[in-house]
C-alpha cells in the first residue's frame, strides 16, 4: 500500500514490477523489517506459518513427464504429416474447395510451432525429480511452477508461504515454492527467516528461534518438519491430520 500510494494496481502492473525490480525488493523488505525491529514491533516469542496456493501464468495442459512430452511431440509430427498429405491430395483434385487449403496451412503451421516448442524445451531441460526420488511432471510454459490441488480444484502455480511474528502480524519472511505440499517447507522458511534476522543485525540469528512458540496447521505435519523444530529448539505445535477425529473439543463441529 505504501509503495503504490494507496492505489490498486492489477496483476498486469504488479507482475512486471516484480520481474523488473526483484533486485530492489529484497533490500527494501529488509529495511522495513529493520524499522519494525527498531520500533519494537517484533515480539520475538510467537510465530505462525501459513501458505496459500496461487495460480501462475502457465497452462496445466503443458505439464508432462519427459517421456510423455517426447510421445506428444511424435504425435504432433505425425499429425503434421497426415495433414500435409491431405493437403497434397486436395491439390491433386480438379475441384478446389474454397478456404480448405488456407485452413490446413494454418493448422500445419500451428502444429509445427507446438512440436518446435517441445523440441526446444527438451533440448534445454531434463526430467524433474521430486523429493521421493521419482520423476514428477514438468511444465513447458513455466517449469518452476507445479501442479497442485486447491479448494477450487487443480491449478498450475506456486505455493506461497508467509512466516509472521504474532505481536503485530509483521511478515518475517515471504517465499514461494514450486511444490504443492507443505510437508517439506518448514526448514527453508526457518532458514530464510534466520538469514533475514542476521541481515538486520541479530548476531545470534542462528539461535533466534530457540525456545520460541511456533504454530502451523496439520498440512505441515511430517517427519522432516518435526525434526527441524527439534533442531531449532522450537516450542512447535504441529497437529497431525487425525487430531480433530479424536480430540473431544472438536465434537461440536463434527
Amino acid at each position: 500500500m505504501v509503495l503504490s500510494c494507496r492505489q490498486y494496481p492489477d496483476h498486469n502492473t504488479i507482475a512486471p514490477f516484480i520481474a523488473t525490480m526483484k533486485d530492489e525488493i529484497l533490500p527494501l523488505s529488509l529495511d522495513v523489517l529493520l524499522v519494525c525491529e527498531e520500533m519494537n514491533l517484533l515480539g520475538g516469542t510467537f510465530f505462525a506459518l501459513e501458505g496459500c496456493k496461487l495460480p501462475s501464468n502457465a497452462s496445466m495442459g503443458w505439464s508432462w513427464k519427459v517421456d510423455d512430452l517426447k510421445r506428444k511431440k511424435e504425435k504432433i509430427e505425425e499429425s503434421v504429416r497426415k495433414t500435409m498429405n491431405e493437403q497434397e491430395e486436395e491439390d491433386r483434385k480438379d475441384d478446389d474447395p474454397p478456404f480448405s487449403g488456407g485452413n490446413r496451412e494454418k493448422q500445419i503451421e500451428a502444429l509445427k510451432k507446438q512440436a518446435e516448442r517441445i523440441q526446444a524445451w527438451l533440448k534445454e531441460n531434463e526430467a524433474k525429480i521430486g523429493k521421493k526420488g521419482r520423476e514428477i511432471t514438468s511444465n513447458v510454459t513455466d517449469n518452476e511452477s507445479a501442479k497442485m490441488t486447491t479448494s477450487h480444484g487443480a491449478v498450475q502455480g506456486y505455493n506461497s508461504q508467509a512466516l509472521v511474528d504474532a505481536k503485530h502480524q509483521v511478515l518475517i519472511l515471504g517465499e514461494v515454492f514450486g511444490e504443492g505440499q507443505d510437508v517439506g517447507l518448514i526448514p527453508p522458511m526457518i532458514d530464510g527467516a534466520k538469514k533475514n534476522m542476521n541481515q538486520i543485525g541479530h548476531a545470534n540469528s542462528s539461535e533466534y528461534f530457540a525456545g520460541m512458540t511456533f504454530a502451523v496447521d496439520s498440512r505441515y505435519h511430517s517427519k522432516n518438519n518435526i525434526q527441524k523444530g527439534e533442531d531449532e529448539k522450537l516450542d512447535a505445535y504441529i497437529s497431525d491430520k487425525l487430531l480433530n477425529t479424536r480430540d473431544p473439543r472438536y465434537d461440536e463441529w463434527r
